[in-house]
């Protein structure tokens, strides 16, 4: 079998394109087929996430580029593999946020622990609509300029 994509419809999941349709087609009536539910990852939404990046790293001086931000903020988010040595003492290591390591409502609710640790942390004076306001013109801003 393939992975397809699907639409839900009225209460049942009808496929998107020909290549589903085709997958379909060859499973029987009756047929009891394993699903795995997952929402494709959202492209514009990945990069309001590098925009929100950027814009931490602007308002920062610890981290040298986006990217050892971006990783740090993984860290303390809670998406990372914890590895402790014999001596207790605790290495995070920052786990990918790939489209294939994270469907959609997965990068829903670590986007929504980033922005609440730039209010938190980051940026304290700035509210969760002010710094999601200021992504949006930014992405918007990167999509006039393209």
């Amino acid at each position: 079998m393939a992975d397809i994509l699907m639409r839900k419809v009225l209460g049942t999941l009808r496929p998107v394109d020909a290549q589903g349709e085709e997958v379909m087609r060859s499973v029987g009536n009756g047929s009891i087929v394993r699903v795995t539910v997952k929402k494709p990852r959202n492209i514009k939404h990945h990069r309001k996430y590098w925009a929100l990046i950027s814009l931490l790293h602007e308002n920062q001086e610890r981290y040298a580029t986006p990217e050892e931000l971006s990783d740090a903020i993984k860290c303390a988010t809670g998406h990372c593999n914890v590895l402790t040595r014999s001596d207790g003492y605790e290495i995070r290591v920052p786990r990918s946020i790939s489209f294939s390591k994270m469907d959609q409502a997965e990068f829903d609710r670590f986007y929504e622990r980033v922005i609440d640790l730039a209010v938190t942390r980051i940026i304290p004076g700035l509210s969760r609509e002010d710094i999601k306001r200021e992504v949006e013109a930014m992405v918007s801003d990167q999509r006039g300029a393209a």
